[in-house]
């Protein structure tokens, strides 16, 4: 949680007491940028961390910031979106049959036994396992078939992380936080500046 010191708060209030609401217009602004900053800086601290590709974790994050007023001087930034596939991180495969071995952070590993890597008829290639249960129907007398069959058994792509577990991460969040009070804290005294000089929301 981003704060305002007391200090600050006193500071902008004595600076700005004949215009109106001029130290909530400065707080508001300073947070602004943090979060601002924050929403740039959550993706560099998620490559920093985890294996996956630039592209993948654009294409399936929603970014949602709910911006402070001189009304509310409350932000926030909301990450949301799907899982990206398993095969988008870091995975090392050779040939039919060869285990599977992928890793969501950098420079861990993880097997995966009885996965394997396959491209799907739309093109679509993903790290799949077999559930087990099977896919068809006997056309004959339109029950289940009974004996397995791999060729019809059912599989399911294994999924990673969506870019808001990821930016999540404890130690992300840490240094997210710490990041945004700084650039509060430096942005506060510009933004009393712009308010005394005649500018700023």
């Amino acid at each position: 949680m981003i704060e305002i010191s007391v200090e600050d708060m006193k500071k902008a209030q004595k600076l700005l007491a004949g215009i109106p609401k001029g130290a909530e217009r400065a707080f508001s602004n300073a947070i602004n940028r943090g979060l601002s900053h924050t929403r740039t800086q959550a993706f560099k601290e998620a490559k920093s961390v985890y294996a996956v590709k630039q592209s993948q974790l654009n294409g399936a994050t929603v970014t949602r910031m709910q911006k402070a007023s001189a009304g509310s001087l409350t932000g926030y930034i909301e990450f949301s979106g799907v899982k990206i596939p398993l095969y988008q991180f870091n995975v090392s495969h050779s040939g039919s049959g060869k285990k599977v071995r992928a890793g969501l952070k950098k420079g861990s590993w993880t097997a995966f036994d009885h996965a394997f890597v396959a491209q799907m008829k739309s093109g679509h290639i993903g790290i799949f396992e077999r559930t087990g249960k099977q896919g068809i129907e006997d056309r004959l007398n339109r029950q289940k078939v009974k004996k397995p069959n791999r060729h019809t058994e059912k599989i399911s792509e294994i999924m990673g992380l969506s870019g808001a577990q990821m930016v999540g991460n404890e130690e992300i969040v840490e240094k997210l936080t710490k990041a945004a009070q700084e650039k509060v804290n430096e942005r506060v005294e510009h933004e009393i500046n712009r308010i005394l000089n005649g500018y700023g929301g």
